[in-house]
């Protein structure tokens, strides 16, 4: 069965984006180290790096593309590339480099890589990074990304990789996530809310999400307005909590 890997774009002005996108050995895979771990054990036809609306000067080590303004797709790629010996650290990662040279690996790695530089967003990472696949004749799909994000891009998968669409015929009911180490600096996986539209009968049928999604839209507005809607927001939870731990 063909596998195609997609290796989530990570914003690249977010704060410790080495440490999310690369983590640190033994043990804290990023989503770089995390997807080649994937291709390998699942031995895909074809890596996707996505990507993302940012851009950065690559500075992280020795390459042609030093110097360099890149999106990051690109940015990731040039990563790997310069510190793919690296990848041996990994405690998940080793026995591949006991048991092959890093050339031979590296040849591997690489044969299979594909970018994606037009994306600005999940959704449209997930529609090209699909499309390749397509092309590719991939049979199944494997996430991966920051547990802080990959939920949200499963989400996304399923709306898109579901719909009536014969470009992703052969694997829309092969649509795996496989989380990295690795979360935004100071959080953690039960940082994560998931709203779910009701559907318990013991439970309100209050559509509580369709607020939620309302009021995450709101994050557009101005810095002093999200303040501001957070601070009332605040104040009401507190109100209605009152009454709940009155009883």
């Amino acid at each position: 069965m063909k596998t195609g890997v997609l290796v989530h774009g990570c914003n690249l002005h977010i704060e410790n984006w080495r440490y999310v996108a690369w983590g640190d050995p033994p043990h804290e895979l990023g989503r770089i180290p995390q997807g080649i771990l994937t291709a390998l054990e699942m031995d895909a036809s074809v890596i996707v790096f996505g990507t993302g609306a940012s851009e950065k000067t690559f500075h992280m080590g020795e390459s042609d593309k030093t110097g360099q303004s890149l999106a990051e797709g690109e940015y990731s790629l040039e990563y790997l590339k310069t510190h793919f010996v690296e990848l041996a650290n990994f405690e998940p990662l080793k026995a591949h480099f006991e048991t092959n040279s890093e050339t031979s690996l590296r040849e591997w790695v690489m044969s299979r890589l594909e970018l994606d530089l037009e994306s600005m967003n999940t959704v449209e990472e997930l529609g090209n990074g699909g499309e390749i696949f397509s092309r590719h004749g991939v049979e199944r799909v494997v996430l991966v990304s920051s547990p802080s994000h990959i939920v949200r891009c499963l989400r996304d998968a399923a709306s898109i990789f579901h719909r009536d669409d014969d470009r992703f015929s052969e694997y829309r009911f092969r649509i795996f996530a496989n989380p990295s180490y690795t979360c935004y600096e100071g959080t953690d996986p039960d940082d994560v809310v998931v709203v779910e539209p009701p559907h318990r009968p013991d439970r309100h049928v209050v559509p509580t999400h369709r607020r939620i999604q309302r009021m995450m839209m709101l994050q557009k507005l101005p810095y002093e307005d999200v303040v501001e809607l957070i601070q009332e927001f605040d104040d009401l939870l507190q109100k209605f909590e009152n009454r709940f731990h009155s009883g």
